[in-house]
């Protein structure tokens, strides 16, 4: 069933005069307001908004930036145990090249802690009291003629919540006054820059910050656990990236450049408001899809190919990450129906495993591998037993990646115990991200193995090579009961029936 104005863009072709033609949308379910034939998300023409109206509804239920930030910070004062003043520096502007600057993103950290996404700034933070005092910059008066008038300290502390406001030329003084004798504790990779900014000013030999690995830890860890409003802002990237997705397996012909993909990708998230993408898109067709961070993105797509995309966009830093593979065509082939069945079942069966409790390796990798290796021998890639497959890593060759990872505020978001979970739990957002590949550089000395060579079917093998390879990727919540699939929810579909369909709402 065709989706609406909100769960789509309008359907699209691509033609030889290198544009994109709209075409009449059939009735569907909207998924976010559940209505059949909606004109709710439509213009007045009756075309599907292609601007951030489109999404309202999913942004409208994310809390304000100072509500998110206030619960941010109260989770890490419940995990930080010191007594003393947390202080925490945003990102500066960077140079991209003479006096171009690059555009701006915040430092993940310090935007979970404040909610601010302008350079410059710093915050202080009573670990006993919570009192959060916010250190802005101090502009140059003539930068008003080029970048307008700068909120004044009581607008800025009444916009993010802070209970004191200060610029940060002021901090010492600040300091002295309010937090006289307690110890400063910072992030580690944020100690070197405070202690030049502070000390280059002060006339006391400037203030000195404790490297708290202890604080790094209850930052990781408290990001590690989405709020419902770190949530509610994943669900809103998906929506509208799992949208650009769709958007691009309409618009797909044979014989565009892999970057007017990238394009309509971007068209839809930048028009849906999310102004970043939380990584470098990769739109790989054919063999480009065996390199794994393929971003070169300028390529032809041919016809008989399938094209792998790796693309989201975030929302207040909150990024989706979303992997399709689909045909150029519009028709999976038997040979690659094969293949993408197999993904397909790999990470339907992970999936069920994603609950609360579980341990990552043994519970749910390991069983994941064991699918895996049985269907590498279903399609006759590989040769003899499961055990023999794993003892002897072949399944690596053709994943050479892991199942999963965190994500949240950095697509391979932190916890305790880094990118990847060591035991799932409620809140955790983790992908789920099975590939198949024809890897070169994996496959060639594996055949001069003496155990591993025996273990592969090489002229098969060469048979599926020219897929390149395949992914498919969605971004699963861990609930206290079974687990929730945000991207699903965001209206992506994934079975070869659904994805075919999709690519010829185009035509």
């Amino acid at each position: 069933m065709r989706p609406c104005g909100l769960l789509t863009w309008p359907a699209r072709t691509y033609v030889s005069q290198h544009r994109f033609n709209a075409r009449p949308t059939a009735p569907f379910r909207c998924f976010l307001c559940g209505h059949i034939e909606s004109n709710r998300h439509r213009n007045p023409r009756g075309r599907a908004l292609t601007t951030a109206a489109a999404y309202q509804d999913t942004a409208d239920r994310v809390p304000s930036v100072k509500q998110q930030a206030a619960e941010h910070r109260k989770h890490v004062l419940a995990k930080f145990q010191p007594a003393g003043v947390i202080v925490v520096q945003g990102k500066k502007d960077m140079a991209r090249n003479s006096d171009v600057m690059q555009p701006f993103r915040q430092d993940s950290n310090f935007a979970y802690l404040t909610g601010i996404q302008s350079p410059g700034f710093a915050c202080a933070i009573d670990s006993e009291t919570g009192h959060f005092t916010l250190l802005a910059p101090k502009l140059d008066p003539q930068l008003v003629v080029w970048m307008g008038a700068q909120p004044s300290l009581e607008d800025l502390a009444a916009e993010y919540g802070a209970d004191a406001c200060a610029y940060i030329e002021d901090f010492d003084t600040m300091m002295a006054s309010n937090h006289n004798g307690l110890s400063i504790y910072t992030l580690p990779e944020n100690a070197q820059n405070l202690q030049e900014l502070t000390g280059k000013r002060s006339t006391s030999g400037g203030l000195h910050f404790s490297k708290s690995n202890e604080l790094e830890d209850a930052v990781s860890a408290s990001r590690a656990v989405k709020t419902d409003a770190d949530v509610a802002c994943l669900r809103h990237a998906s929506a509208v990236s799992a949208q650009a997705h769709m958007a691009m397996w309409r618009g797909c012909q044979a014989g565009m450049h892999e970057h007017e993909l990238e394009a309509e990708f971007l068209r839809v998230t930048l028009g849906g408001g999310l102004r970043h993408t939380g990584y470098p898109s990769i739109v790989a067709a054919g063999r480009n899809a065996a390199t794994l961070h393929y971003d070169q993105n300028n390529a032809l797509v041919g016809k008989d190919e399938l094209v792998l995309v790796d693309a989201g966009a975030e929302y207040r830093c909150f990024t989706a990450d979303i992997s399709r593979t689909f045909p150029v065509s519009g028709n999976f082939t038997a040979a690659q129906r094969d293949l993408y069945s197999a993904v397909l079942q790999v990470q339907e069966h992970a999936i069920s495993l994603y609950q609360k409790g579980k341990g990552w390796k043994e519970e749910v990798i390991r069983p994941s591998r064991q699918l895996y290796c049985q269907l590498l021998l279903d399609l006759g890639l590989a040769k003899g037993s499961v055990d023999a497959l794993l003892d002897n890593d072949i399944d690596k060759l053709f994943q050479p990646h892991g199942l999963g990872h965190f994500l949240g505020m950095d697509v391979h978001d932190v916890s305790p115990s880094g990118p990847v979970p060591e035991q799932l739990q409620a809140g955790h957002v983790v992908t789920c991200e099975p590939g198949l590949y024809f890897v070169d550089h994996m496959l060639q000395p594996a055949y001069e193995h003496p155990q591993k060579r025996g273990l592969l079917n090489q002229s098969v093998i060469d048979s599926f090579r020219p897929f390149g390879g395949i992914r498919i990727e969605d971004n699963i919540l861990i609930q206290p009961q079974g687990n929730h699939n945000l991207t699903e929810a965001a209206g992506m579909v994934k079975s070869i029936e659904d994805v075919e369909a999709a690519c010829k709402a185009g035509s």
